[in-house]
């Protein structure tokens, strides 16, 4: 009896042990938290912890109430007299989540009235939930030189090749017309 005992025991040290190096293999997207768990947004309650679930569900059974995600918006931009062919653009990651690097395009579609299409790519870092920063896009290789940018129509678009999973990717857009 004692004999079956402590072969029962071993097995269930041994399939413990195979279970905690599973877990501990388990890829992780989210430094820091554990799968399927995203950082805490700061306006929450700092006694939760670090990290929280990546969804929450209801606890009345209704489904998911809210789905951790970054939303990355174009909060506005602003010329310059001293960089005539160059905007500063400022971003910010209003969702709950991490938003990973990803790019800025400007498309200038229209100069002196004529339709044109000339885009250029800025790389912008990974953003922490509400994080918000200013890069300043430099319009001159894709200008004439006489040209400002203010006299241009344009598109500025935030994460403009979709690598960031968004809850709003409508946001992600400001036009500019002369």
């Amino acid at each position: 009896m004692k004999r079956h005992l402590l072969i029962a025991l071993s097995s269930v040290a041994a399939l413990s042990m195979s279970a905690v190096s599973a877990i501990a293999a388990t890829p992780n997207p989210q430094p820091g938290c554990p799968d399927g768990w995203v950082p805490r947004p700061p306006e929450l309650n700092p006694a939760l912890g670090e990290c929280m679930p990546g969804e929450i569900a209801s606890p009345s059974g209704g489904g998911i109430l809210k789905k951790q995600l970054p939303d990355l918006k174009i909060r506005g931009y602003q010329f310059s007299e001293r960089a005539p062919q160059s905007v500063r653009v400022q971003i910010i990651n209003q969702g709950n989540a991490i938003a990973k690097p990803s790019n800025l395009r400007l498309t200038v579609t229209q100069i002196k009235g004529v339709k044109v299409n000339r885009m250029l790519e800025v790389q912008l870092p990974a953003f922490k939930p509400h994080q918000s920063s200013n890069f300043l896009v430099n319009a001159s290789e894709i200008l004439p030189s006489d040209v400002d940018l203010k006299d241009t129509t344009f598109r500025l678009k935030a994460d403009a090749t979709l690598l960031v999973n968004e809850s709003d990717e409508s946001d992600n857009v400001a036009l500019h017309h002369p």
